[in-house]
């Protein structure tokens, strides 16, 4: 014997396996947006690196010599480090580029390779220049201080920038 369905209505187990999946979508949607919500708004957020700087300024109690070297640091990193991300994009494409093919020209690689670390160094070079002229200004206890920012801190990217130009 069957049951007469009309059309459009469902029985059995497609009809609750139908709800299911929208409950489940419905469920992982709310987790997600949840998540994105907490990055956004979490106080674990990363700040931005211009306010992780002017944490370290306020953090060191900075004079108006050391702030004016302290400044010329932070410009010298963001100028050089930017001017260095784009000098070496366009030899990282063509490394790339170069990669990909089936034969792959090794010393073009290599002379690519020995650009993009060329321009690397010299933004080392550069910033270690200032950051020494910087740290030449600090008083002991304000270097002792800065070290122990640099090497321990919470703070990923400062950690690895100090990492990248110390002397």
């Amino acid at each position: 014997m069957t049951a007469v369905v009309e059309p459009g209505q469902r029985t059995g187990w497609r009809g609750r396996l139908v709800w299911v999946a929208l409950a489940l979508s419905l469920t992982l949607n709310v987790f997600f947006i949840g998540g994105l919500a907490w990055m956004k708004f979490s106080a674990h957020a990363p700040l931005p690196p211009i306010e992780r700087m002017q944490r370290l300024g306020r953090a060191l109690n900075l004079n108006e010599e050391q702030r004016l070297a302290f400044d010329h640091f932070v410009r010298v990193i963001r100028l050089r480090g930017r001017f260095a991300r784009e000098t070496n994009q366009p030899l990282l494409d063509r490394a790339w580029t170069e990669v990909s093919k089936p034969n792959p020209d090794e010393d073009m690689l290599a002379k690519l390779g020995s650009e993009i670390s060329k321009n690397r160094m010299v933004f080392q070079q550069e910033a270690s220049a200032a950051l020494i002229a910087f740290v030449k200004t600090l008083s002991p206890e304000q270097r002792t201080k800065l070290a122990e920012i640099a090497r321990g801190s919470g703070d990923e990217p400062a950690r690895r920038l100090f990492q990248i130009i110390a002397p």
